[in-house]
């Protein structure tokens, strides 16, 4: 559920609304969105605190990824409440079916 809230999210940031011509580059965005998702996940367990991950994470992103600098931070507060049992590939698989459902 806080899968979708912050897809959700992160979608109304980046202008969201989506026609079925637009279907592949959601695709695409959903991607790079889970691609996000799984570098936080990975600062995270490397030790960093949230503030050094979102540091860490908008620092690297450039090109058409660096339109998502702004929701890093929505990216690592919903990581950093995760079990630390939940932290793997299953979470940035579950943010692809997240943002793709909407």
């Amino acid at each position: 559920m806080k899968t979708a809230a912050c897809a959700a999210f992160l979608a109304a940031a980046t202008g969201g609304a989506m026609t079925s011509a637009a279907s592949a580059q959601n695709a695409e965005q959903c991607a790079v969105q889970a691609d996000l998702v799984m570098e936080v996940v990975q600062s995270r367990g490397e030790g960093r605190s949230a503030a050094e991950t979102v540091e860490a994470v908008q620092s690297n992103l450039e090109g058409p990824r660096a339109e998502y600098a702004s929701v890093v931070p929505a990216i690592a507060d919903w990581v950093y409440t995760l079990p630390e049992d939940q932290l793997g590939p299953s979470v940035g698989e579950s943010w692809t079916e997240a943002c793709k459902a909407r």
